[in-house]
């Protein structure tokens, strides 16, 4: 994903789990804003890992954390908040005053940014902006947190019925373990429940129905561990079983894939008259053909790199798209080629006139053809 790109959305269409997901399926680095309920959380990842986390809520500030797990007494919390002044940080008072050592501290923050995450996890409402970026503030700390337990965390304590079917989806939805699942789940420490959903997937994908009917679990509690599963990527929606939906998924994947070579042409040849214009500048140009993307489309672009002529990554593209959980296939690389294509035209337009318009509009239809 290029860097400083942003993506927007609310989370009436998504959920925060999900969100995690896609930047932990994808190894992604960037910054998580949640606007939520009056407060404002923000999550820091660095190649799909949680690192660190802030909040404005002030039940979330590292004093309270404190006071909450009892490293910090009443009397001491009350007189560090005395001397506390709008420059100075909590954490430095808090070792001035000798109530807190350096490692102290860091298990501290640690604790808070765990917190801060656990409670954004089940946010039902508010709005999201993700930022793609390749570094921080010196000030973000890089934080020993464990993102996939962390996440398992947070989704077993969402007890909102709402979220966990926005995230699994349809019920006869088929699922599967990844391989080297069990070898990956020694190092999380599942709990029981976990390894027991984890253990009904290791000999043949069942659907979430079939799961719940055969798990002695409770239907809440099972659909809630196989949703937290999918989301850390321990399970995964299974391939079609016969050889003839392998064989029709094959065909359907050469024609996307013929269809995206199709308009790597248009865009490598709208590249070249870009560049035959402004040189170099003609990458800043890429970058503001993206914010013309919608929101819902530039996920669908995530781990891409379009410096190379434009070109589209078709095996990334369709990577997303399966991380997606989205089942029509055709109709998303469709949306991404036309609103990527007319992107580009807009900018022409707005860059270089319409006459210029015009040109790339007769090229393009002349390649499509």
């Amino acid at each position: 994903m290029s860097e400083n790109l942003s993506i927007q959305g609310t989370l009436a269409e998504t959920t925060v789990p999900d969100l995690f997901r896609s930047l932990l399926r994808s190894s992604e680095t960037g910054i998580v804003s949640l606007d939520a309920i009056g407060r404002s959380d923000t999550v820091y990842f660095n190649e799909g890992k949680i690192i660190f986390a802030s909040s404005t809520d002030p039940d979330m500030g590292l004093g309270e954390v404190l006071l909450r797990t009892g490293e910090l007494n009443l009397q001491q919390y009350n007189h560090a908040m005395e001397k506390l002044v709008v420059s100075r940080r909590i954490g430095a008072l808090l070792c001035e005053l000798g109530y807190l050592k350096a490692d102290e501290l860091i298990r501290g923050i640690e604790r808070q940014a765990h917190a801060i995450v656990l409670n954004a996890l089940a946010y039902r409402t508010g709005s999201y902006t993700i930022e793609f970026t390749a570094e921080f503030s010196d000030e973000i700390l890089t934080l020993p947190l464990v993102t996939e337990r962390l996440i398992l965390d947070g989704v077993h304590r969402i007890d909102y019925w709402s979220l966990i079917t926005r995230g699994l989806g349809r019920f006869d939805r088929l699922l599967q373990q990844v391989p080297g699942a069990e070898m990956r789940s020694l190092n999380l420490e599942l709990t029981e429940d976990e390894s027991h959903i984890l253990a009904l997937l290791a000999e043949e994908p069942m659907t979430i129905q079939t799961a719940c009917e055969r798990s002695y679990l409770s239907n809440f509690n099972t659909c809630r561990t196989l949703w937290g599963l999918l989301v850390v990527n321990l399970i995964v929606d299974a391939e079609g079983s016969s050889m003839e939906e392998k064989r029709a998924a094959e065909r359907t994947e050469y024609e996307l894939e013929g269809q995206v070579e199709r308009y790597n042409t248009m865009y490598e040849t709208i590249f070249g008259m870009v560049f035959q214009k402004i040189g170099d500048s003609v990458y800043d140009f890429v970058d503001r053909v993206i914010l013309h993307l919608s929101p819902d489309t530039l996920p669908y672009l995530s781990g891409m790199n379009l410096v190379n002529e434009a070109r589209i990554d078709f095996d990334q593209l369709l990577n997303n798209i399966i991380a997606s959980g989205t089942e029509d296939h055709a109709a998303v690389v469709a949306n991404v080629l036309n609103e990527l294509l007319y992107g580009w035209i807009f900018e022409i337009k707005s860059e270089f006139g319409s006459e210029m318009e015009t040109e790339v509009v007769k090229l393009t239809e002349k390649l499509a053809k």
